[in-house]
């Protein structure tokens, strides 16, 4: 089995490499912090299964899920994340992600799936038709006032903006995220990796 692995944390990394080096019939043929690095793994080798996080200092994961899906790589993934959520599964296994082991988990579960994966012959990824809801550059600033407690008043001051406008804006990320109120819709986001706390 040839396995690559990626996530922007070397130490975590490092550690990966070790553990799955010392499975029988498994080669670690590439590790990548970077989204550009493990694409050239992908390009270069051919990769059995590849270990990812989702969230890495210069993205949300999904981009590169995508790309692996769109560019048809062989490749099965699995996520090593500590990103938690029905709704987040939702959308990496709309991904193509086959597979989720929470960081919290030990690395024998982590193995289990990979194996799992590997022996997977019928499996049929997943052509997504309902990306992930994005926040627009506009949508971000609303979302980082409404986490700290300001009310849209006080958003509309301070962005020079109508209040009716900010509640429309507040109104729109609460139906797009399907939630019920901004501390509903803070959690989910931070859950989904697009803020942190």
């Amino acid at each position: 089995m040839t396995l690559a692995l990626f996530d922007d944390h070397p130490i975590i990394l490092n550690g990966l490499k070790d553990f799955f080096s010392k499975k029988e019939g498994v080669k670690v043929v590439g590790t990548a912090t970077k989204r550009n690095d493990i694409i050239a793994i992908l390009e270069s080798e051919n990769i059995d299964v590849l270990v990812s996080d989702v969230i890495t200092d210069e993205e949300l994961g999904l981009e590169l899920f995508e790309e692996i899906q769109r560019r048809d790589f062989s490749t099965k993934v699995i996520v090593y994340s500590s990103l938690q959520g029905e709704l987040v599964h939702n959308f990496l296994y709309e991904y193509g992600v086959i597979g989720i082991v929470n960081k919290s988990k030990g690395l024998e579960e982590l193995w289990q799936l990979v194996e799992l994966a590997y022996l997977t012959t019928e499996y049929k990824k997943k052509n997504s038709n309902a990306p992930p809801p994005m926040l627009t550059p506009k949508e971000k600033d609303i979302v980082r006032y409404l986490a700290r407690g300001m009310s849209a008043k006080e958003i509309a001051a301070l962005t020079q903006t109508a209040v009716n406008t900010i509640n429309n804006q507040k109104n729109h990320l609460l139906a797009k995220f399907e939630c019920m109120n901004a501390t509903e819709l803070i959690s989910k986001l931070t859950q989904m990796g697009y803020m942190k706390l």
